[in-house]
């Protein structure tokens, strides 16, 4: 017995996510019509799901050992229906690519196999009248969506992840249980255990906590511009009149108009929390007289933010190991100027070089220019100074705050004031 194509993709993208390959849902759509597109040639299907899901490079001998286990067999010629459907794609086009015939895959498959004799059926929703009797792309595009939904719903073991929406249960539990999580699960949530979906709910959720980073900013800077009361003055000013606190002491003032320069680490260790942390901060501009941020790896880049995308100037390279080392000394070199008693330098990274030199005196001279000194880590505690990371001696000069998920996260900014 074999299985329908639909079910074979959903198996092949369920292998690939056990075997650390992240796959959204946007992404197995794009797969579903990927193969629609190219047509059931095999070398033609294997580079359109590579192109689809495949992300790094180093995820390729995964992606192509699995297409062998999955894809090994021979395949039975599919005839379509009365329709024109093929058993398995549902409202996809076969395409009409030449070469090898795509096998199915092999009876031996990972997760249970869908009912096989039966071709999964589109469910009418409202607003999908249009379905009926369409033939152009736009309405085989939409068919295919909602077969790849109904056939990942009544799937056995299907991945929570692509559960139909229509009529769901808005529970709790359900919610967990479909992978839709609150916005007080992702908020605390490690970042080290994110997945593509669980950033893009945090993503969602960022209006919310840019409001609530200015408001909470704002009262702190009003605060800031009279000082901290110092007891220790005001007892003494109390002496003169009887130990009744009169006159109240406050210490120095602090600096008035705040300019934020900050260093994020978007190396993949710590990529989810660095981009997070540059929206934030980009939602919460008004706060600081000026705002300077910097991505680094292995050296600096500008970093904005266009339409939502992240905009690096000059592009760096991914794939290269973090030197915070020689970033301290691309920092001094090139933007001295922006290091003044005014500035709060705030990083953020897991200070982990590699094994490189830390540079240490660098990175002291920084702290000395400037007024303060944060260091944000995403890391979870137990993990800092273990393997290549030097977070302890950066401590010795720096504030070091844990900031392992959105909550700490937001809790370690509002200390820059």
């Amino acid at each position: 017995m074999t299985q329908s194509l639909t079910a074979i993709l959903l198996d092949f993208i369920g292998a690939l996510r056990d075997e650390g390959v992240r796959v959204s849902v946007a992404e197995s759509l794009d797969a579903m019509r990927a193969v629609a597109v190219v047509g059931l040639s095999r070398g033609r299907v294997q580079e359109g799901l590579r192109a689809a899901l495949v992300k790094h490079r180093d995820h390729d001998q995964i992606f192509d050992d699995l297409f062998s286990s999955y894809f090994g067999a021979a395949l039975e010629a599919q005839q379509p229906d009365s329709r024109g459907r093929r058993d398995g794609l549902v409202g996809i086009g076969g395409g009409s690519g030449s070469g090898e015939a795509l096998p199915t895959a092999r009876s031996a498959v990972r997760r249970p196999a869908a009912p096989t004799g039966a071709t999964e059926a589109i469910p009418e929703r409202p607003g999908d009248k249009r379905l009926k009797g369409a033939t152009s792309r736009e309405g085989e595009s939409l068919a295919a969506e909602q077969g790849f939904a109904a056939a990942t719903a009544t799937r056995p073991g299907a991945r929570s992840d692509y559960a139909d929406t229509a009529g769901e249960d808005r529970s709790p539990r359900a919610r967990r249980r479909s992978g839709v999580h609150g916005r007080e699960t992702i908020e605390t949530t490690p970042f080290a255990r994110y997945t593509q979906l669980e950033y893009e709910q945090a993503r969602e959720i960022l209006a919310v906590l840019q409001r609530r980073l200015r408001q909470r900013l704002g009262r702190r800077s009003r605060r800031a511009r009279r000082g901290r009361l110092d007891f220790r003055r005001t007892l003494h000013a109390a002496v003169q009149h009887g130990g009744v606190m009169v006159e109240r002491r406050f210490r120095s003032r602090r600096p008035r108009h705040v300019d934020l320069l900050m260093l994020a680490d978007i190396s993949g260790s710590v990529h989810y929390a660095s981009t997070l942390t540059l929206e934030l901060i980009a939602g919460a501009r008004e706060c600081f007289r000026r705002v300077s941020a910097f991505a680094y790896i292995d050296r600096l880049a500008l970093a904005e933010f266009e339409q939502g995308h992240l905009v690096l100037t000059p592009q760096l390279d991914f794939y290269a190991r973090s030197d915070f080392g020689q970033v301290c000394a691309e920092l001094l070199g090139t933007y001295a100027h922006l290091l003044t008693r005014g500035t709060v330098l705030l990083i953020i990274g897991d200070g982990r070089n590699n094994r490189k030199a830390p540079r240490v005196d660098l990175f002291g001279e920084l702290s000395r220019r400037c007024y303060r000194t944060l260091w944000l880590n995403p890391e979870e505690t137990e993990r800092w100074n273990t393997g290549d990371s030097v977070i302890g001696i950066y401590g010795r000069i720096a504030s070091v705050i844990t900031a392992s998920d959105l909550r700490l996260l937001e809790a370690g900014l509002e200390r820059i004031f």
